[in-house]
């Protein structure tokens, strides 16, 4: 079996360049993009193993391309990222499941967990699970 595919989607040229890079190291196959118009466009002619998405963006964000992904019937597992918690409990149905939720900033090391934990999991939980920073502390999440 070869190297996951992994693509990361964030208008933000830092956060997409440091995760990808990060990825990269580890071995995986990266294809990035900076809006959810550009990564519709790299979906038409691949597959992706997991699609790790900002929700904040320009063009097409990152709910609309959940919704697009939904209606295509693609089946990459997803990873979103965010600035603030997002209840999506009223949003579930228009969109495909959604493993975990990065709630920004989050730590690289964590962020290389979650992919893993993601991409070992062969079941989907019924709801996602969220990282994120309380005061000082680190929440640690474990899908297993």
């Amino acid at each position: 079996m070869g190297a996951s595919k992994i693509m990361i989607v964030d208008d933000e040229t830092g956060i997409r360049e440091l995760l990808s890079e990060a990825l990269l190291e580890k071995g995986f196959h990266v294809t990035s993009a900076r809006d959810g118009r550009e990564s519709l466009k790299y979906m038409r002619s691949n597959d992706f193993d997991l699609l790790i998405t900002d929700i904040n963006m320009p063009h097409i964000n990152g709910f609309e391309l959940l919704r697009k992904m939904k209606t295509a019937g693609r089946k990459e597992k997803i990873v979103i990222m965010t600035g603030e918690y997002l209840d999506l409990s009223d949003t579930a149905k228009d969109m495909p499941f959604i493993y975990f939720q990065l709630r920004k900033p989050f730590k690289l090391d964590e962020f290389l967990q979650v992919v893993s934990s993601v991409l070992k999991s062969n079941r989907r939980n019924r709801r996602s699970r969220t990282i994120k920073k309380t005061g000082k502390r680190d929440v640690k999440c474990s899908l297993n």
